[in-house]
């Protein structure tokens, strides 16, 4: 067979992300390297028109490599690797609102995360924004690239945006109580595979910068936070059932849009190490 003909790749504005026309229930060993390679150079990978049961999505998820462990969220019943990102019709708030990119506060963070849509409210609400890190690191002036190759950062699971998980830790939380949810990391990663350096901080999670005065770290995350999403960077992918999201913590922000009321928005999503 012709794979060419079957792995359409198809970038978004400002290459901010690809979409990608194959079937993912029958992904082969080909598929999947094409996959990883557009994941790579992109950061964030769009599918349409799916039909992955969870036993399929998660076989089709192990192909990327191990699952990751949610630290704070049971996962769906008889799939643990599943975690259930929900807003129901009568809620307010929305599962991580706000600009992240997940478990960051971990001393290993999942280095790809996938988002299976399984109901969505009416076209065009409740979309996922993303934002290339690669792009932000790019358009960073030389110095301030210079200023933080080396620096590392504080992140933290109490950070800004913990408070969006209050109504699904209601439902289906692990008792954290004895945990210490707080890791450092560098905040520019670059990519093994094509060397490409992005940005690494979550404006959910991240402290401050280590070993800097409070004022100068306040100041750099600031500036740095403000860059990190800045229209040129951002896409916005809108969501139907049955759409599969996959993209590299490393490379890009997610940022879930709340501008829905009365509606379910049911996801399912799984990390992988």
């Amino acid at each position: 067979m012709d794979q060419s003909i079957i792995i359409n790749v198809k970038p978004c504005k400002n290459n901010i992300g690809a979409f990608i026309d194959t079937n993912l229930d029958k992904a082969d060993d080909v598929i999947i390297n094409k996959i990883k390679v557009t994941l790579d150079e992109f950061g964030v990978v769009f599918f349409r028109n799916q039909n992955l049961d969870s036993s399929s999505y998660v076989q089709f998820a192990k192909k990327f490599g191990v699952c990751a462990d949610y630290a704070r969220l049971k996962g769906l019943d008889g799939y643990p690797e599943i975690t259930v990102v929900e807003k129901k019709a009568n809620e307010k708030m929305m599962f991580g609102e706000g600009w992240h990119t997940d478990s960051c506060y971990t001393q290993h963070p999942p280095k790809f995360t996938m988002l299976y849509s399984i109901k969505t409210p009416k076209k065009g609400k409740g979309n996922t924004l993303f934002a290339s890190q690669y792009a932000s690191y790019e358009c960073l002036p030389k110095k301030d690239q210079k200023e933080i190759n080396k620096l590392n950062a504080l992140f933290s699971a109490d950070g800004p945006i913990s408070n969006t998980l209050t109504n699904r830790i209601a439902d289906r939380g692990k008792d954290i109580r004895n945990q210490t949810l707080s890791a450092i990391h560098p905040i520019v990663k670059i990519n093994e595979k094509n060397k490409k350096k992005s940005i690494y901080l979550s404006p959910g999670h991240v402290i401050k910068i280590v070993d800097f005065e409070e004022k100068k770290s306040a100041s750099l995350l600031k500036y740095l936070i403000e860059h990190q999403v800045k229209p040129d960077f951002i896409y916005s992918f809108e969501w139907e059932p049955n759409c599969l999201a996959i993209w590299s913590n490393y490379a890009v922000l997610h940022s879930p849009v709340n501008d829905f009321t009365n509606e379910d928005r049911i996801m399912h999503r799984i990390t992988i190490e």
